[in-house]
């Protein structure tokens, strides 16, 4: 569930949009503060998923807090309450960010419609950054591993799915996020360093766009190239030598293999694929298979014991990979060769 903080300088005030607010039951935490310089303290160190301040206040107002919001660049959002019809306040409100901008005395008619439709907007921001983030693993991923082609195509894949439509500022926010996200995935390898010196130098001035970011990325990857002496990490001798180590341990998975090379199971599946036109899982039914057709050539091997010696606990479930493999069932397939 959300959070929400209330800031109003008038206790009352906060008492009773806490009780309003909890009557909608969609917020597992609601916190009242009576000042904006405390309420800007917490938003730092836990920011909530919505902040409902007031306009008038000593200290800092909640125009000035809703400033210091915004240059936070969080997923919070913010709706201003006001005992004051003023244009003004609500355009300047706007021009910070906030969504929503109500006149007190605000009661549930006016309040749930209101919170409905920002949480609906932020389940949807949550689900895009969760696109985003896994958009840029698999980039990093890419780049780490100097595949150019990959690179290319999540290249356009972002571009076409998550920075299409984005208004300039959106974009620039948007670019940087993945710059300072990507660059902090391949230096957490603690290898080699990689820096985007244009983006974080001070007094720098530069577009930064999708583009410049394409750019960027070429950069990086030529560093790389150059860190390792132009040569590229060989994922499928790794991954094939250690599969065929592994062949017939029944837990041999995907999942195995792509954490003991240190690349995630998507990246691994789609390079595995790509390189070998099978996927991991058959591979390794053809590698335990081809090994069983042998041991069936062997008159004294019992065959209800080769499905175990290739990596099939469950005989029936052996037998049935066989034949989907051959068109035979093992006992038909030792037939075949004349073994009784």
């Amino acid at each position: 569930m959300a959070r929400i903080f209330i800031v109003d300088d008038e206790p009352i005030i906060g008492v009773g949009l806490k009780t309003l607010i909890g009557e909608y039951k969609r917020f597992s935490e609601i916190e009242t503060f009576t000042n904006s310089v405390s309420a800007l303290s917490s938003i730092r160190a836990n920011p909530p998923d919505v902040v409902m301040t007031d306009i008038r206040m000593p200290r800092m107002d909640g125009l000035e807090l809703c400033r210091n919001i915004q240059q936070l660049k969080l997923l919070t959002k913010v709706v201003v309450l006001s005992g004051y019809g003023d244009f003004v306040y609500a355009q300047k409100c706007m021009s910070y960010g906030v969504q929503e901008y109500l006149l007190k005395p605000i009661t549930e008619i006016e309040l749930y419609p209101v919170l409905d439709k920002l949480l609906a907007t932020r389940d949807a921001a949550l689900v895009s950054f969760s696109l985003f983030e896994q958009w840029v693993d698999q980039l990093e991923e890419a780049v780490w591993m100097l595949d150019k082609i990959r690179v290319s195509e999540l290249l356009e894949e972002g571009k076409r799915e998550l920075f299409a439509g984005e208004t300039d500022v959106q974009q620039y926010q948007r670019v940087y996020d993945a710059v300072s996200l990507l660059l902090k995935k391949l230096n957490a390898r603690g290898t080699y360093r990689i820096e985007a010196k244009p983006l974080f130098e001070e007094n720098t001035v530069i577009t930064i766009t999708y583009e410049w970011f394409q750019a960027e990325i070429g950069i990086w990857m030529q560093r790389l190239s150059e860190y390792r002496r132009y040569e590229r990490i060989n994922v499928l001798e790794a991954a094939i030598q250690y599969i065929d180590e592994h062949l017939f341990e029944e837990e041999l998975s995907l999942d195995r293999v792509a954490g003991k090379l240190g690349i995630t199971p998507t990246y691994f599946s789609h390079y595995f694929k790509k390189n070998t036109n099978e996927t991991f899982v058959q591979y390794r039914m053809r590698k335990r298979i081809d090994k069983a057709k042998q041991l069936l050539a062997v008159p004294h091997y019992r065959i209800t014991d080769i499905g175990a010696e290739v990596g099939y606990e469950s005989y029936p479930h052996f037998s049935r990979v066989f034949k989907k493999a051959t068109g035979y069932s093992p006992t038909e397939y030792r037939a075949l060769l004349g073994i009784k």
